[in-house]
């Protein structure tokens, strides 16, 4: 069963839970002053705004303006056993803590090893998906 999701566009895509956590800043200015990042920034459509993936998951919606914080949604998710977010925290360089990571803000059910195994397979069939609809959506 595919996940339900959609597009929304939005005017910011740093808002987002893992923007700060995944493009990180490559210019020497404050994270949300750059211009540049790496990953690169996700591409602003003119008249409609950032493309900000929506997937609904139970209650939960998990939002995503690029590719690559999906991709980092997924592959953290895989990980047995799931990274400590002070370890994930400290990769990022900055004096967030741990707390503050978006592996910390999701709801422990979603943490579970059932859980994952269930949905992994169905968020890469998403994330491929999307990959090949991108020039339609925006999405990169």
């Amino acid at each position: 069963m595919a996940l339900k999701h959609h597009f929304r566009y939005d005017d910011d895509w740093r808002y987002m839970p893992m923007a700060f956590w995944v493009h990180v800043e490559q210019d020497g200015n404050p994270w949300w002053e750059s211009t540049h990042y790496s990953p690169p920034a996700p591409r602003h459509l003119s008249g409609r705004g950032y493309p900000i993936l929506n997937i609904e998951v139970r209650d939960e919606t998990l939002c995503f303006s690029s590719a690559a914080q999906l991709h980092a949604f997924i592959e953290t998710l895989t990980r047995t056993p799931l990274p400590s977010t002070m370890r994930l925290s400290a990769q990022r360089g900055e004096r967030h803590g741990p707390n503050t990571h978006w592996l910390s803000r999701l709801p422990a059910w979603m943490k579970t090893a059932k859980f994952r195994e269930r949905m992994l397979p169905r968020l890469r069939q998403l994330a491929q998906s999307l990959q090949e609809d991108a020039a339609q959506t925006g999405w990169q």
